[in-house]
C-alpha cells in the first residue's frame, strides 16, 4: 500500500453545471500530469504532463468543464527558448492538456491564476496587466481583475457553495490571523453538513504547504474521513475524498460512510503526450 509520505499528490476540480472533472496529480515533485474525469461513468483519461509547477490553489474548471485555467511555473526558464513568457505563467487549455490557448504573463509567482465566474468570464489574479501575450490571442473570455483582497482558491470556495466560519489565515499572504481556518457546505435541507480545516501552512512541508482535515456532521454526530487530503460534494447523494494518491466516492449509511475506490493515480509516471488538433483551437 502506498505510504502517505511516497504517495502522489492529488488536486480535482469540479465543473458545476456538467458532469466533468479535472485532476492535477503531482510527483515526482517537478511533475504534474492533467486527468479527464467523466463523473457519470468514472472513467478517467490520463492527459499531458507538465515538468515544472502548477499552483493547485491558483487553479480553476470551467462551469461547463471546457476549459481549465492554471498557474504554472518553470522557475529558471528566462531566456532559454528566445521568447519573452518568462518563468511565470497563466494560461487557459483544453483538458486534460496544457497546451495554452491563453496566455498571461507573470511577474514572479507569488500571485497569479484566476477563477470562473461563468462559462466565459474570467477573473485573473495579475501582478501586472491582463494584456495576453503577443502570440496568444484569447477568444470567448471575457477578463476582468480580481478584487485586491482575495484570493482564486477563496473565490473558487465561495462559487461553489462553501462558507466561512472561522479565519485562520489571511488568504493572499497566509499569514496567520487565528487559530484555525474553516469552511462548511451544507446540504439544502440542512441533514449534513461537509467541513474542511485548515490547520496550517508549512512551506517546508513534503507535498505542499498546506495540511487539511475533512469531516462529516450530521445531526450530533462528527464522521471524520480519516486520511482525506480533500472531500467535496459530486451530488449531495455522492461524497468524493482524496486519500493516499486515490480517488474515492462515499455514501453515507446508517453505519457510517460506505466507500469505494474510482481510481488509483499512484502509478502513472511522466511520458510525452502531444496534444491533438481539438486542444490546440479555442
Amino acid at each position: 500500500m502506498t505510504t502517505g509520505s511516497s504517495a502522489c499528490r492529488l488536486s480535482v476540480f469540479l465543473s458545476r453545471r456538467s458532469a466533468v472533472g479535472v485532476i492535477l496529480r503531482r510527483g515526482p515533485s517537478r511533475w504534474v500530469q492533467m486527468v479527464h474525469w467523466d463523473r457519470r461513468s468514472d472513467r478517467f483519461t490520463p492527459g499531458q504532463w507538465f515538468h515544472g509547477r502548477v499552483y493547485e490553489r491558483r487553479c480553476d474548471l470551467s462551469p461547463d468543464g471546457r476549459y481549465f485555467l492554471y498557474f504554472a511555473a518553470k522557475h529558471g526558464r528566462t531566456g532559454r527558448r528566445g521568447d519573452d513568457i518568462g518563468d511565470a505563467w497563466t494560461a487557459v487549455s483544453r483538458p486534460p492538456y496544457f497546451t495554452a490557448l491563453g496566455l498571461w504573463p507573470n511577474v514572479g509567482s507569488w500571485y497569479g491564476g484566476g477563477v470562473f465566474k461563468a462559462d466565459r468570464r474570467v477573473l485573473l489574479d495579475a501582478t501586472c496587466t491582463l494584456e495576453p501575450h503577443r502570440k496568444f490571442k484569447v477568444k470567448h473570455l471575457k477578463v476582468e481583475p480580481m478584487a485586491a483582497k482575495t484570493s482564486p482558491w477563496e473565490q473558487r470556495l465561495l462559487r461553489d457553495g462553501w462558507r466561512l466560519v472561522e479565519r485562520g489565515f489571511d488568504p493572499r499572504s497566509f499569514a496567520r490571523v487565528g487559530e484555525r481556518e474553516v469552511w462548511e457546505k451544507r446540504h439544502p435541507d440542512d441533514a449534513v453538513t461537509l467541513c474542511r480545516q485548515l490547520d496550517d501552512v508549512d512551506f517546508r512541508r513534503f507535498g505542499g504547504p498546506y495540511c487539511e482535515a475533512v469531516w462529516l456532521e450530521t445531526g450530533g454526530d462528527l464522521i471524520p474521513i480519516d486520511g482525506a487530503t480533500w472531500a467535496d460534494c459530486d451530488t449531495w447523494e455522492r461524497l468524493v475524498f482524496v486519500r493516499g494518491g486515490r480517488l474515492f466516492a462515499a455514501t453515507l449509511t446508517a453505519a457510517g460512510l460506505r466507500a469505494r475506490e474510482l481510481y488509483d493515480f499512484n502509478p502513472l509516471q511522466p511520458r510525452q503526450l502531444p496534444p491533438p488538433r481539438w486542444a490546440q483551437r479555442w
